[in-house]
């Protein structure tokens, strides 16, 4: 299950007593963790970008240093025009906020995010509207501090973990959809009658909203182990494509890292007969590298 540590070796075979000597016993590989970072976007059909990514470079982590590395994920809305600031708007300022925490040693992380929250909402809401319509954007976004991940949602936009043959969606959509369920599960009304309403994927909070209060953001952290992969999205890639298919591109033995960005994205870009939204995604990766050999 996702969040426990399992007690084998890497190899999952049986830890020896007594193993038997390296071939060369006189090198030994000096591994390090490192958070890696990447993003892949694309337009669409659509003549206006109104996503918004931004990752912070990769980043090795150093004995007794905190090392942070962000990744963000905004899906602009309204007009055209307005859809593309809202969305730029909300990553400059969390650029912003990261760079006055980025090497503080003791941060209150989800207190970062709920106050950026607030902060970008009210920024949003205040800018000028283009021919007198709203504009707002969703957000998704991570912060790794070392093997610790926060993570922090408004919209839906999504967030999802990949570990070994598992992949779990950490955030919830916050569209009607969320209170019709929420009416299932009191009674209320059935589950068939839920689906059924056509403005069961309207958005119930957004960037922009001007008072937002519903956000998710991880209290305690999520204890990442190596090999771990974060990944966020767009509302573009799960409206498109099922979690099995985000899955299996996900996993994907043959592909590099930024392959399976890319593979993801012009999926579902090829795929989506009912809009052509742009499409974004932006990837965190837990991992170990060898940085030398050095002589016993």
């Amino acid at each position: 299950m996702l969040g426990k540590k399992k007690k084998t070796d890497m190899s999952g075979q049986p830890v020896l007593r007594h193993p038997a000597p390296a071939p060369d016993a006189k090198k030994k590989v000096q591994m390090v963790p490192e958070l890696t970072t990447l993003m892949y976007s694309d337009m669409g059909n659509r003549k206006y970008q109104q996503d918004a990514v931004y990752v912070t470079p990769s980043k090795r982590i150093a004995a007794n240093k905190k090392s942070k590395v962000m990744a963000v994920v905004c899906d602009g809305m309204g007009g055209m025009t307005d859809g593309g600031l809202a969305s730029r708007t909300a990553i400059e300022m969390m650029q912003q906020g990261f760079s006055r925490i980025e090497k503080m040693p003791d941060v209150n992380i989800p207190e970062f995010f709920r106050s950026g929250i607030i902060a970008i909402d009210r920024k949003v809401a205040a800018l000028p509207k283009e021919n007198g319509r709203g504009s707002g954007t969703t957000m998704v976004a991570v912060i790794a501090e070392d093997d610790e991940l926060y993570w922090a949602s408004v919209g839906d936009s999504r967030i999802y973990i990949l570990r070994g043959n598992e992949m779990k969606q950490v955030t919830r959509d916050h569209n009607y959809l969320l209170r019709l369920q929420e009416m299932v599960a009191s009674g209320q009304m059935t589950l068939e009658q839920a689906q059924a309403q056509k403005q069961k994927e309207a958005l119930i909070s957004f960037l922009g909203i001007g008072n937002v209060s519903l956000m998710d953001i991880n209290a305690q952290p999520f204890q990442l182990q190596i090999g771990d992969v974060v990944l966020l999205c767009s509302d573009g890639i799960p409206k498109t494509l099922s979690d099995d298919r985000i899955q299996a591109i996900m996993q994907s033995s043959t592909s590099s890292l930024e392959e399976k960005a890319r593979t993801l994205v012009m999926a579902a870009v090829r795929e989506n007969t009912h809009s052509q939204d742009n499409t974004s995604v932006a990837i965190l990766q837990y991992n170990s590298i060898n940085i030398k050999e050095r002589r016993l």
